[in-house]
């Protein structure tokens, strides 16, 4: 686990909580090894000023509460999308449709954001709350309406060959 703050600007106002981190790390890790049948690992975590999703389909849900407001973002290539959400479907990659995959991704989002917000909430005795999750498909596609000035880490996760990032914004109040 990380126990320091992540800091992507080099400002000491403009940082992720350390505690949502690894929190959002745990329950990826969580979600995919127990609904996905898929041990992953987190290969690296990377502080950036701006976002820019990074593969074949994305989901994203906002989550905020009485501290701040941030996004959190899962964006697979194709193989890993299918590898995942075959095995959280119990089919073959090659039977997943448009639609499944489109599902799968939105599920998965929902189940880690879900015990994150549990584990935030329970921790800080804050209410956090949480958007549907929106699907996004397409090569290169884009993400508007993210918190202006946060910081985004980029959680690399990799799985039987295959890597699909985590990014998280959060922006304190």
């Amino acid at each position: 686990m990380m126990m320091m703050m992540m800091n992507a600007t080099g400002q000491g106002t403009n940082m992720i909580d350390a505690k949502l981190v690894n929190t959002v790390m745990q329950a990826v890790m969580e979600v995919c090894g127990t609904m996905a049948g898929t041990q992953v690992t987190l290969k690296e975590v990377i502080p950036t000023l701006d976002y820019k999703p990074i593969g074949d389909i994305s989901s994203v849900i906002g989550i905020s509460g009485e501290q701040g407001e941030g996004m959190l973002t899962l964006s697979f290539t194709e193989p890993m999308a299918g590898l995942l959400v075959g095995r959280l479907l119990g089919m073959a990659p090659e039977e997943i449709t448009s639609e499944d995959m489109c599902d799968g991704i939105g599920e998965l989002v929902n189940m880690v954001s879900g015990r994150a917000k549990t584990s935030l909430s329970e921790d800080s005795g804050s209410l956090y709350r949480l958007s549907l999750p929106s699907i996004i498909k397409g090569p290169g596609h884009e993400i508007g309406g993210r918190p202006k000035n946060c910081p985004f880490l980029f959680l690399v996760f990799e799985a039987e060959g295959h890597s699909f990032i985590l990014q998280v914004t959060f922006r304190h109040f």
